[in-house]
């Protein structure tokens, strides 16, 4: 590298104020390429400079990093399904980065005292719904200097995460510490305001809004259409959370069954089991080839781990039928009729599960099966119910007389037909996973800000290419280290509390952790690239 582009290269280092570049004279001048966790995360999330932060003790500096991002690395910390993960190029040699936990250790290092976001913009902007979506567009607009306002109708601010997702997977501090640093920045949350009863679309417009967010759940219909859900001990997945989350359900005893396959399912199964049921059944209609590996479950894989070592028990490939009762109006059991794989030429009731395999259900005297059970949690198809949207004003008149007037929404953008009103979430039909629907979030944000300004709303997209690693291009001295396992309460002392079943890491174990991340896009580019190690790298990565 010659004088001139190292010069260049620290006066780059410096603007930016980049983690990554630790040790710039010795790296390449130009890198235009991206490390595969970058665009593994539906944020965005500069993810190996705030990891490289962490190997140098510059907490603070990853924390900011982060939040460049991400306005909530507490929820992500506890609950993201960690995409990013999967991307990353250290599974080559032995185990992905522990990403989301490194995030969750950094997000617990946060000493800063948040300044106010100074109020550069006049317009004011409304957010309906406080979920992760909702928070992530207040986040950017509140930097931007936008007045945001968030109306929530729930008693608390935060969405699933604060009212269903229980304690143990999601702790209550955790979640305020990202709803008030947020506040701190200048958003205001107002709760117990309910979309279509305290507010409306055309009441905010009045009020001097000039751009509205819908980002409200709306209400799942949890009806419940089999015969015997009346049944004393039936409940739903969603009010089976929700109370125990507010400690209004009561003490549970005896078999409980849960009816699902998703992580509503798993996680009321884990709730129950804390409630003091004496065995938890989860009973879903995937198929799976081995019962006590039931891949096909769209859960994710540590989930389903940590619900089995706690005793939940996984019966595949039945579809419910009827709650019955022996006596009186006290739930006792559930019927269910066998699945099996759909073949050419077979005729029968179709169930496509999640995962969209095609099973039928048995004909025939062996083809029904009774669960028994004192308590009945139906967790099934959560996220795929209809759902009942909120009133939410009389804007924009329907063109179509007697019929309610629909938001139309474009997915890029999440503009509506409506200038002025942006939707996401429920209300654009896109049911998402907490960090897609922070994505969300930002992408409205992004669009409110365009439309604000006077600009021709349009998506942005990522240009640079991922850099790969191939297993052939790792030299055979090439360290392999395996990823730091994450501190967590035996499965019989977690049954005993709805604390946080993981731990979180302890400070040397976050630092050697992150010390296995290759860096991709500048020290991975030149080891498997250009043949390179340098000397600061090879401390890192080869001790």
């Amino acid at each position: 590298m010659t004088l001139s582009n190292t010069l260049n290269y620290y006066s780059l280092a410096r603007r930016r104020n980049n983690a990554a570049y630790i040790h710039v004279e010795r790296c390449w001048p130009k890198v235009d390429k991206l490390s595969p966790c970058e665009p593994g995360c539906p944020l965005q999330v500069d993810i190996p400079s705030f990891v490289q932060a962490i190997t140098i003790g510059d907490y603070q500096k990853a924390l900011a990093v982060i939040r460049e991002k991400n306005a909530l690395p507490s929820i992500c910390g506890h609950i993201c399904w960690h995409p990013c993960e999967d991307e990353c190029n250290r599974d080559v040699l032995d185990k992905p980065i522990a990403i989301q936990w490194l995030e969750r250790f950094i997000a617990e290092h946060d000493n800063n005292t948040p300044q106010p976001v100074a109020r550069t913009r006049e317009e004011k902007i409304a957010i309906i719904g406080s979920g992760p979506a909702g928070l992530t567009a207040a986040y950017d607009l509140i930097r931007k200097g936008y007045g945001v306002t968030v109306f929530e109708a729930a008693p608390v601010p935060g969405g699933m995460p604060a009212t269903v997702i229980p304690n143990f997977m999601m702790p209550t501090e955790a979640l305020q510490a990202d709803i008030k640093y947020l506040e701190s920045l200048g958003v205001k949350i107002h709760t117990g305001i309910q979309a279509g009863k305290d507010i409306s679309l055309t009441s905010l417009q009045e009020r001097g809004y000039k751009a509205i967010l819908v980002a409200c759940g709306a209400e799942k219909n949890e009806e419940i259409k089999l015969p015997g859900s009346h049944l004393a001990g039936v409940f739903t997945a969603m009010s089976f959370l929700r109370d125990a989350k507010l400690n209004k359900m009561p003490r549970l005893s005896g078999k409980v069954c849960i009816i699902g396959g998703d992580s509503i399912a798993i996680a009321a199964a884990r709730t129950a089991l804390r409630l003091g049921a004496s065995e938890v059944q989860v009973v879903c209609m995937e198929a799976i080839g081995d019962r006590s590996q039931p891949s096909n479950m769209p859960v994710p894989a540590w989930e389903l781990d940590a619900a089995q070592k706690e005793g939940v028990v996984i019966i595949p490939s039945l579809a419910p039928q009827e709650f019955i009762s022996k006596v009186g109006t006290k739930v006792h059991g559930i019927t269910f009729k066998k699945l099996v794989a759909m073949t050419p030429g077979v005729k029968g009731k179709v169930h496509r599960t999640t995962r969209g395999y095609p099973l039928i259900e048995m004909e025939g005297p062996d083809s029904v099966i009774t669960v028994e059970a004192e308590t009945v949690v139906y967790a099934a198809n959560v996220f795929q119910a209809k759902r009942k949207m909120p009133e939410l004003g009389n804007i924009g008149s329907s063109a179509v007389k007697g019929k309610p007037f629909v938001l139309q929404v474009n997915k890029d953008t999440f503009e509506t037909n409506i200038p002025g009103i942006f939707a996401v979430g429920d209300k654009s039909g896109t049911g998402s996973h907490v960090v897609e629907a922070m994505a969300e979030g930002r992408t409205a944000a992004t669009s409110i800000d365009q439309f604000l300004s006077g600009k021709y709303i349009i998506p942005v997209k990522e240009s640079r290419i991922e850099l790969t690693i191939k297993p052939e291009q790792i030299p055979e001295y090439f360290t392999r280290k395996q990823r730091w396992d994450m501190p967590r309460l035996l499965p019989g002392e977690a049954l005993k509390t709805f604390e946080a079943v993981e731990l979180g890491y302890k400070e040397w174990q976050a630092l050697q952790e992150a010390k296995r991340c290759l860096n991709c896009r500048m020290c991975a580019n030149c080891i498997f690239e250009r043949g390179h190690l340098c000397k600061t790298t090879g401390e890192r990565l080869l001790r």
